[in-house]
């Protein structure tokens, strides 16, 4: 029985020796895992230069987008069966037979449309007729809006009237109609509108004539911006476009990215960016490994980073100056990390 118990013993010491030896050594790997993230970023750190990039740096801002579309919603005369000829999404010409209706005694004379008819009764863009009354694109999509959002009203919208409400489309096609319920509407589809309200902090970044890109859910539209109008809190921001958007017709309101400016140039980090004699440059590596001297023109800066020109600008006095070029080498942080001495840079 004593040796058995010493045996055992032996085979406890053995059990736990293994148990330590894998632990080291997934300690071993979960250390060399954290090195071999580390190092990159630390040997990035100490780096005290870089290569430059050409890149384009845009100015952007986050909005919400109301459609704004000259359109015109038709109600139905009688009561009866749907007959439809146009599909959604189709351009017609003024007075083209979109639907016919079959009259027949209607089953209720509760409507499901009633929220949306109260809404369009306080319009002047409601039609009792089965054709298009302009030339445009046919909508089966209506959410009662249709005379509120309109350009003759838009640059009047407040942002405390808008803000809160949901617009949501309603899919108006189906088999049958009661007397008045609407049915269908036209958009005219040769320009439309985007408005937004911009807090003032930004509208800074917003100039009337100026061309914008407006990033939405389906798709990039181009832009001019047509009117700024001050408001107190918010500024309205109205945008012109002539471009084709998938869902123009449906939508109401949008959340979308507002490119107002778009530049293309080399970046470089404002740190980089220092003076020589009241000149504005960076100090780029030579062939012989000394820092030289090179005048940048900046196009624009976010704050961390700028967009400066490649090869060549024009100062004030209109003379060429020669700048950096694509993969120039540059110093990271002369001010901080490096001094001058003549044309060459020692740490």
């Amino acid at each position: 029985m004593q040796w058995k118990r010493c045996k055992i013993t032996r085979v406890s010491i053995l059990t736990k020796g293994k148990k330590r030896g894998l632990l080291f050594y997934m300690i071993a790997l979960i250390s060399l895992g954290i090195i071999t993230q580390l190092v990159p970023e630390v040997t990035g750190a100490l780096t005290k230069t870089e290569i430059l990039q050409y890149e384009n740096m845009q100015i952007t801002d986050e909005v919400t987008c109301y459609f704004v579309r000259n359109e015109t919603v038709h109600l139905a005369a009688n009561a009866g069966a749907i007959n439809y000829y146009i599909e959604n999404g189709v351009k017609v010409r003024k007075n083209t037979k979109i639907l016919d209706i079959t009259p027949h005694s209607a089953g209720s004379d509760t409507s499901e449309y009633a929220d949306m008819i109260t809404r369009l009764g306080k319009t002047d863009v409601t039609l009792t007729q089965m054709n298009s009354a302009r030339t445009g694109i046919v909508s089966y999509y209506v959410d009662g809006y249709e005379g509120y959002f309109t350009p003759e009203k838009m640059s009047r919208l407040k942002y405390k009237d808008v803000e809160g409400v949901k617009y949501k489309p309603v899919n108006l096609t189906r088999k049958t109609t009661l007397a008045g319920e609407p049915l269908f509407k036209i958009c005219e589809n040769n320009y439309w509108y985007m408005i937004a309200w911009v807090d003032p902090s930004n509208i800074a970044k917003y100039e009337v004539g100026n061309t914008v890109k407006v990033d939405l859910p389906m798709g990039q539209v181009k832009a001019s911006v047509e009117q700024m109008v001050d408001q107190g809190e918010k500024w309205l921001v109205i945008m012109k476009t002539t471009m084709y958007y998938e869902d123009f017709t449906k939508i109401r309101s949008a959340k979308a990215t507002v490119i107002t400016q778009d530049y293309s140039g080399i970046k470089v980090r404002n740190s980089s960016i220092t003076t020589e004699k009241g000149i504005i440059g960076v100090y780029i590596k030579s062939k012989n490994g000394d820092f030289v001297f090179k005048p940048v023109k900046i196009i624009t800066s976010d704050g961390d980073y700028s967009l400066v020109s490649v090869s060549s600008f024009y100062d004030k006095d209109g003379k060429e100056v020669s700048t950096v070029e694509i993969y120039d080498e540059i110093l990271k942080n002369p001010k901080q990390d490096y001094k001058a001495d003549g044309k060459n840079i020692k740490e």
